[in-house]
């Protein structure tokens, strides 16, 4: 994207805008039901410091989203899709389709099928927030 906070902005899939507010920059996505923030940034340099901390916290912490989450996600040329947990989402032209999963193998087909990630038969993922129902 450009850094262009004038004109709305053509991708492959939804919308994109960049929105100037109070020194802070907003890039935002045009979904179904209105403009939506994606991001928020400013020019400003990041020092080495953050950056290695900033990553150290999402990959390490305990309290991390991405340590007791399951996130899968990735953009084809109509498409985006996403897995979080037990849900895979499909968002094309902004309008999102979304479904869950009710059982482990089910996980498997869609990560083979929407991600190319084959996983053996039985494989079952040790995840918090992936809380099957008692079988």
């Amino acid at each position: 994207m450009r850094l262009d906070t004038e004109d709305e902005q053509t991708t492959p899939h939804e919308p994109r805008r960049i929105v100037h507010e109070d020194g802070r920059y907003f890039h935002q996505a045009r979904f179904a039901d209105g403009w939506h923030d994606v991001c928020e940034f400013t020019v400003e340099e990041m020092p080495p410091i953050d950056r290695e901390i900033a990553n150290w916290f999402t990959s390490a912490h305990p309290q991390s989203h991405f340590k007791s989450r399951l996130v899968v996600a990735r953009a084809t040329s109509d498409a985006r899709v996403s897995i979080l947990n037990r849900e895979l989402t499909v968002r094309r032209a902004g309008i999102a389709q979304t479904r869950a999963f009710a059982s482990p193998p089910e996980l498997l087909a869609a990560l083979a099928e929407h991600f190319g990630l084959h996983f053996p038969p039985g494989t079952e993922f040790s995840c918090p927030a992936l809380d099957w129902p008692i079988r």
